[in-house]
């Protein structure tokens, strides 16, 4: 849990402030048809996600009463899971099924429409013997300020929660970048414009000079 561990690796982009009188039922509600939802190991699919609680990676129900919290934090996680048998694992396995079945059928080989009905049918065995690979990532959303800090840094990461955001609250959060930070920090614009005319300072010293 990246808020609690004192990470300070994240992202902040910005959502519009103007929200509803009464948002937090619907937004529950929004959440809970957004939810994270689990592989099925027998399906041909790699990788889901979605929202679940802070709190509880396990659950993704929330109570209107406490989804925001006293300092205007609405707190998630989105978690991801990747459920992929690696091809080193999968061609051991698939080696050693080919080798069977073609002993039991008498060949020194199988074709190789035959291999590869082998290979599906192990890799749904090793599926099913196997866990999915899970991440988490911390999402911090200011409903006053329309701030939303999201912890982590990596591209596919940002892709993934910036379409489930829109998805679910009906906005697609702006990243900020250098001039937006000021503004959310209350700066002037004149105080913005002089950034542009600042000139570099030199921290060390130079001998003979």
């Amino acid at each position: 849990m990246a808020l609690l561990k004192g990470s300070v690796s994240y992202l902040r982009f910005t959502v519009p402030t103007d929200l509803p009188d009464g948002y937090a039922v619907p937004f529950c509600d929004l959440i809970a048809q957004h939810k994270f939802r689990e592989i099925n190991p027998h399906d041909e699919q790699e990788e889901s996600s979605g929202w679940v609680r802070f709190d509880d990676a396990f659950s993704s129900e929330h109570d209107p009463a406490t989804l925001v919290d006293d300092h205007g934090y609405l707190l998630l996680r989105l978690r991801i899971d990747r459920l992929k048998v690696p091809r080193a694992t999968l061609d051991a396995h698939v080696e050693q099924a080919v080798r069977k079945k073609a002993a039991a059928s008498g060949r020194e080989k199988l074709s190789k429409s035959e291999a590869l009905v082998v290979k599906l049918e192990e890799n749904k065995k090793l599926r099913a013997r196997s866990l999915p690979q899970m991440k988490l990532i911390d999402v911090a959303w200011n409903v006053q300020t329309g701030e939303v800090k999201l912890f982590s840094t990596s591209k596919k990461v940002v892709g993934l929660f910036t379409d489930l955001f829109k998805q679910t609250f009906g906005h697609e959060p702006t990243q900020v970048h250098l001039r937006s930070t000021q503004v959310l920090r209350s700066w002037k614009q004149e105080q913005i414009d002089a950034i542009a005319f600042l000139a570099p300072e030199r921290f060390h010293l130079v001998r003979g000079g």
